[in-house]
């Protein structure tokens, strides 16, 4: 058995509800996923390692996580952060190399410890991760109530995180009627300046791949940072929204 395979063994009984939201049925796919950007930006492979050093491998791979950031191909950095809101990198920071630990020890039942403080704030980013995507599929279920004139972009469902220069939209709707297309982006909780940046981002590539099409951008939200108010004033095209959601309660028998 591989060492990813051994990993991926011991890691998904212990994996949290939200993970689990992120790779679904396709943790096997989604372990090579960050281990192809691993690999990209450090050229090594995160399982392919010395099992008689294990104690030097930990601390390069700690080390090329922390610098992420300053690594000169910074896919790995852009996997994790844009593509994937840090799962990757709590992954191997509080899983992985626990689990090489315990492989260092013949121990496969140590648990991962979460109690420092890049931890909660990785743990976080989980949640609010799972949260998004729980207001996405709700998007995606009511799109046409919630923007009436609107539908999902496409005939099979391509407006779902679709791709636009290796960036995924949230959400892409199409007039049903008009060359319009409208650019959904997500934030669970506060939103603030940057996501302008972020939603123009998608928006001035479509601008390019579809000319002859009116697009603009809508920015939801649970609270509205003053920073992106004050961005939005610049803008004609892009506009913001809260959201509110309700609790329904059915009785199981």
């Amino acid at each position: 058995m591989s060492l990813k395979n051994e990993f991926a063994k011991w890691f998904y009984p212990k994996s949290p509800k939200s993970y689990r939201t992120w790779f679904g049925k396709n943790l096997d796919s989604k372990l090579s996923d960050i281990d192809e950007a691993y690999k990209a930006s450090f050229e090594k492979s995160l399982f392919d390692i010395d099992l008689n050093n294990i104690a030097k491998e930990k601390s390069t791979i700690k080390n090329n996580i922390a610098n992420r950031d300053d690594a000169k191909n910074k896919i790995f950095a852009d996997y994790d952060k844009k593509a994937s809101n840090g799962i990757p990198k709590a992954i191997i920071n509080n899983y992985y190399i626990r689990f090489l630990e315990g492989y260092d020890n013949d121990e496969f039942n140590i648990e991962p410890i979460e109690d420092d403080e890049s931890s909660s704030e990785e743990n976080k980013l989980i949640t609010y991760f799972s949260y998004e995507k729980d207001l996405q599929n709700t998007l995606i279920s009511q799109a046409d109530e919630l923007f009436p004139g609107y539908k999902i972009f496409g005939n099979n469902g391509e407006g779902i995180e679709y791709n636009i220069n290796g960036k995924r939209i949230d959400l892409l709707l199409e007039h049903t009627t008009e060359k319009k297309l409208l650019v959904i982006e997500l934030k669970a909780g506060l939103a603030d300046y940057k996501v302008f940046g972020q939603i123009s981002m998608y928006i001035g590539p479509l601008m390019q791949r579809y000319p002859d099409k009116d697009i603009s951008g809508v920015i939801i939200a649970g609270e509205i940072d003053e920073t992106l108010k004050m961005a939005i004033l610049a803008s004609k095209t892009i506009k913001t929204m809260v959201y509110k959601m309700s609790l329904t309660l059915e009785e199981v028998e």
